[in-house]
């Protein structure tokens, strides 16, 4: 007995456009089309950034759209906050491209700068937050969400005797220049960041892509 077998092309031309489609049915088509190829030009493709465009809960500001060289990313559910460390609940910190991808291939599980020779800020002010890092695209902004409002202040702060520094509503170096030598002995012997991603593994802090700006032509 003898099977007929069909054998089916998909040209490579047909799978971009059913790769293109699978962005944000919110947008219109030319503007899905170039922010999915912005995120792919900058490396990003195989990122949350990605995936959560596509379930539109990444929206494109499409204001002056075709002017502009970057395009701009915000998500539709998070809180966006301008606080204080005192009372925050939801803290902020944008990324490079490098850090971000670590951040991500990691399970957003441990934020990388916490181990280098660097202050490694999180700030509890969004609008603060998004200038960094300063003068660099890609960037990519990270929303914190701790387990109630003042409660990071009062683990550092009021437990720990750990100092903020004034900008941005009081920010914590997380790095190895950051604010752990304004300790007390338990926590500058651990490092600040070091007890953060302990919590951010652990899920009693929980991260999420809140905004992105990614030029056009890197």
């Amino acid at each position: 007995m003898s099977l007929n077998k069909k054998v089916f092309f998909i040209s490579p031309l047909l799978l971009a456009i059913s790769s293109f489609s699978m962005a944000c049915m919110k947008d219109p088509e030319n503007i899905r089309n170039q922010v999915k190829n912005a995120i792919t030009v900058n490396g990003l493709a195989k990122t949350k950034v990605m995936s959560m465009y596509e379930n539109c809960k990444l929206r494109a500001n499409t204001n002056d759209f075709e002017k502009r060289n970057d395009v701009e990313l915000n998500n539709t559910s998070t809180h966006n906050q301008n606080d204080d460390a005192e009372t925050a609940k939801y803290w902020y910190r944008g990324m490079s491209k490098i850090e971000y991808i670590s951040l991500d291939k990691n399970g957003y599980n441990a934020i990388p700068c916490v181990t280098e020779e660097s202050f490694c800020g999180i700030t509890p002010q969004y609008t603060y937050a998004k200038t960094y890092p300063k003068g660099e695209k890609p960037k990519i902004m990270i929303e914190f969400t701790t387990e109630g409002a003042g409660w990071l202040h009062n683990e550092f702060t009021t437990k720990h005797k750990c100092s903020t520094k004034a900008e941005g509503g009081g920010t914590y170096g997380l790095g190895k220049t950051g604010t752990s030598g304004s300790c007390d002995a338990e926590y500058k012997g651990i490092g600040i960041g070091n007890v953060f991603n302990r919590w951010l593994s652990g899920h009693q802090i929980q991260a999420q892509v809140s905004y992105a700006l990614l030029p056009k032509k890197p």
